[in-house]
């Protein structure tokens, strides 16, 4: 057959309105491929993840941990050790010279500064066994144990503080560091052993990275195998990949050409985003075969966009509104994946309708062509066209599945109401993480550093409590020095809490100030304190500030530990409270104190997830209840029908609390992600279940009706998106993986929803409802262009 022969059953409209679309679009993907490929390459390569940067600004714990910043420096530190280091290695002193050679080196370059502070523990010990200090060997140690020095009063290593710059630019620093160190004690870099915020941060930024790069072809690939599968078109299956595909590059690239940093949470959206366009065009594509198989013939476009704009354009504004919902987040990342996410959204969904349907045209054009479909309008011979209940379409096991939840319908209720119930107390339960250790996988070379520094040296997590004295503050030096001992001894009484360091680690044992020559001492010591003050502020233990002093105790918590942050940042106040205000009944005036460091800051950001996971559902949960109650016009019926879209986020985050699994930075965006996607299929169940109604089919019918028009669909959009997202569940980045694991599990939680829950409320108070809301669902029941009343009956021959 000839392409002149095709004109008469191919309206020249559908070609010329279609076809061209989908080529303009498809040209536009072409021309803007380049730069979304730039964009994303771009993105990632500057990837940099910091928690610092994740809190605004202007919230108290940042402005207060920078405060600490301006007074005491960085807070960046890199712990650097081998196998056999102990504190008398003399490789410990070549090592730290060659470090500081780096400095002296850019120094003379005229390039900023990388290194504040370099020392290990034999520096340390010599200073404090060297006068004025002049402490027994012994004693040296035992005030350096879980510092700089193992309990096995041996095992020590180097540590480089670094600026703020060489904190930054760390993707130069650490192998500057690696390479001096490595040269001047002739290990191999591999031999060494590092870790530290730094080095933790580049780690995460690399596995965060490669977890894209790695994962996202293989990714689509899997998906378009199990989409021609499902399909059985090559010409459905490219355009929807082609979306998915080209939307994930466009959410990467997004954030470069915003001029925002490419980080961690991020990382996941253009997973999410590839997901949702495929959920989306397998909706798209269904429509039009079950139209072709229905015999609509020339017709099956234009009838199944019309079909499908009402439940499509629902799902993906309540999507929208699930992903939009974290910008009222407080942490920036998450609010930036909100709304990239609400944006990838809909951009998706456009252009899926502009290219699909002259995909459809194209497919039906070449089915003609090999002779395996007959282009007929389905308009029998009295001139009327059949309804959509009146088409049998569907696998015959989904009427028996229908009729099984139909007579059980209450049962099913009672059963899924309970387990939302139950669920929903393990909410209570949940707790949240984002230490190193719950970011990366214990086969990394960088959390196995991490654990072997922990074990053979000092804790890594910092904590840091600094004493404020006021200019008019009565208190002299001896009893700040006093006040502080008092303070870190407290301290020390706390189990998770190891190693203290403070200005009275590097001055000599307190004097006896009774009894004969008291005067004498108390004067000498009080010398010795000047003469160590510039040291103290060297060292960034003092700092003078307009307001007083401020003196800094820093102490060290296992990231490895099992603990519950805030009840230790509540016991620590308590301990400092004790202290301070029985320097208060003593008479001492104008102190007070504060605490930060990395662990607060955590503590803080996980306490901002758990909040942005709780309200973000609920803004979202409510808005989505809305369009639901708008859409069917109906209070109770739309608030009932939110139940099914409910169930996967109760479900899987009750499992999570039950079974104590803590929520990362790659699972707490998935509750209003799989809400969205719930509703989905929600939308398109409830289109067909009140058309059938509308038709004057029974309940039970409505039920059966939906299951064969839009079950087949449901199941495909969920064995593809999870077997899509099954990839990433090998990747070393452990949010990634997460977020995978979860996401996949909310598809196919959501599923059961959809197919057994929805059904279940249908066959009792919510199908009454709407039995009685009659035209309420108009927006999802968008009337189908009538067939060409001339055209002969189908007489198609199936093909997909």
């Amino acid at each position: 057959m000839t392409d002149k022969q095709l004109d008469p059953d191919l309206p020249h409209w559908f070609h010329s309105s279609y076809v061209r679309v989908a080529a303009l679009t498809v040209l536009g993907l072409i021309v803007t491929a380049p730069f979304v490929v730039h964009g994303s390459d771009s993105g990632l390569a500057a990837m940099f993840n910091a928690p610092l940067m994740w809190i605004d600004r202007d919230a108290d714990a940042r402005q207060e941990f920078n405060a600490f910043i301006d007074l005491f420096g960085s807070h960046d530190m890199i712990v650097v050790s081998w196998q056999g280091c102990v504190i008398d290695d003399p490789r410990l002193d070549r090592a730290a010279d060659a470090v500081r050679d780096v400095q002296a080196q850019r120094k003379a370059a005229g390039k900023p500064r990388l290194f504040n502070n370099i020392f290990s523990g034999n520096t340390l010990i010599n200073s404090l066994t060297s006068m004025p200090i002049d402490l027994p060997r012994q004693a040296a140690i035992d005030r350096l144990n879980g510092i700089l020095v193992g309990e096995d009063d041996q095992t020590s290593g180097l540590v480089v503080e670094l600026t703020e710059q060489g904190a930054f630019i760390r993707r130069e620093t650490i192998p500057l560091i690696q390479n001096a160190v490595s040269d001047a004690i002739d290990i191999p870099i591999d031999d060494l052993i590092m870790t530290g915020p730094a080095v933790d941060g580049m780690a995460i930024d690399d596995e965060s990275s490669r977890s894209i790069q790695q994962y996202s072809i293989p990714s689509i690939l899997i998906s378009l195998a199990l989409c021609w599968f499902c399909l059985r078109s090559v010409w459905l299956t490219i355009p929807i990949i082609a979306v998915g595909a080209w939307a994930q590059g466009f959410m990467l690239s997004s954030v470069y050409y915003g001029g925002e940093t490419m980080n961690a949470i991020l990382i996941v959206l253009p997973a999410l985003v590839f997901v949702l366009a495929v959920s989306v065009g397998i909706h798209l594509a269904n429509y039009f075969l079950e139209e072709v198989d229905l015999g609509s013939g020339a017709k099956a476009p234009s009838r199944a966009i019309a079909k499908a704009t009402g439940p499509c354009i629902l799902a993906a504004l309540t999507t929208a509104i699930g992903l939009a919902s974290l910008c009222i987040s407080d942490v920036e990342p998450i609010r930036q994946f909100g709304f990239l996410g609400a944006i990838g959204v809909i951009v998706c969904v456009v252009l899926l309708f502009l290219m699909l349907p002259g995909f459809m045209v194209i497919w039906l054009h070449v089915s003609q062509k090999r002779g395996t479909l007959q282009l007929h309008n389905a308009t029998p011979p009295n001139g009327s066209p059949p309804k959509d209940d009146q088409r049998s379409v569907g696998h015959p096991l989904f009427a028996f599945v229908a009729n099984f939840i139909s007579r059980y319908s209450v049962i099913i209720r009672l059963s899924c109401i309970v387990a939302m119930i139950a669920f929903g107390f393990g909410l209570t339960r949940l707790r949240t993480t984002i230490d190193v250790v719950s970011l990366l996988s214990e086969d990394n070379r960088v959390v196995q550093d991490f654990h072997w520094v922990e074990n053979n040296i000092c804790p890594l997590v910092p904590i840091e409590v600094v004493i404020h004295f006021d200019h008019d503050s009565n208190v002299n030096p001896i009893d700040r020095l006093r006040i502080v001992a008092a303070i870190e001894n407290q301290m020390s009484q706390i189990d998770v809490l190891h190693g203290t360091m403070s200005a009275v680690t590097f001055v000599p044992s307190f004097p006896r100030l009774t009894g004969l020559g008291s005067t004498i001492r108390k004067t000498v010591f009080l010398r010795q304190i000047e003469q160590s003050r510039d040291e103290l502020i060297e060292s960034h233990f003092l700092a003078e500030t307009e307001t007083g002093e401020a003196w800094r105790i820093s102490a060290r918590v296992k990231g490895q530990a099992e603990f519950d942050y805030g009840q230790f940042l509540d016991s620590l106040q308590s301990k400092v409270d004790f202290v301070l205000s029985n320097a208060e009944d003593a008479g001492y005036e104008g102190i007070s104190s504060s605490s930060t460091g990395m662990l607060v800051l955590v503590y803080r950001i996980q306490k901002m997830l758990l909040k942005d996971l709780f309200y973000s559902f609920l803004t979202a949960l409510a808005l989505v209840a809305v369009v639901m109650v708008v859409a069917l016009r109906n209070v109770p019926a739309g608030l009932i029908a939110m139940m099914p879209n409910i169930f996967p986020t109760l479900v899987m985050f009750g499992a999570m609390g039950w079974f104590e699994i803590a929520i990362d930075i790659g699972t707490v965006m998935t509750a209003s992600v799989a809400l969205g996607i719930a509703v989905d299929g929600t939308f398109h169940f409830l289109k067909w279940f009140i058309q059938s109604i509308k038709n004057g089919v029974s309940k039970e019918s409505a039920i059966k009706i939906a299951y064969e028009r839009c079950g087949g669909a449901l199941i495909q959009t969920t064995i593809i998106c999870a077997c899509g997202l099954m990839i990433y569940s090998f990747s070393g980045f452990l949010p990634v993986r997460h977020f995978s694991w979860i996401l996949l599990m909310m598809l196919v939680t959501a599923l059961f929803g959809d197919l057994v829950l929805l059904p279940a409320l249908l066959a009792g108070k919510l199908g009454d409802l709407l039995e009685r809301t009659g035209e309420s669902l108009a927006t999802l029941t968008t009337p189908v262009p009538d067939p060409d009343s001339t055209s002969t009956p189908d007489q198609h021959s199936k093909s997909h």
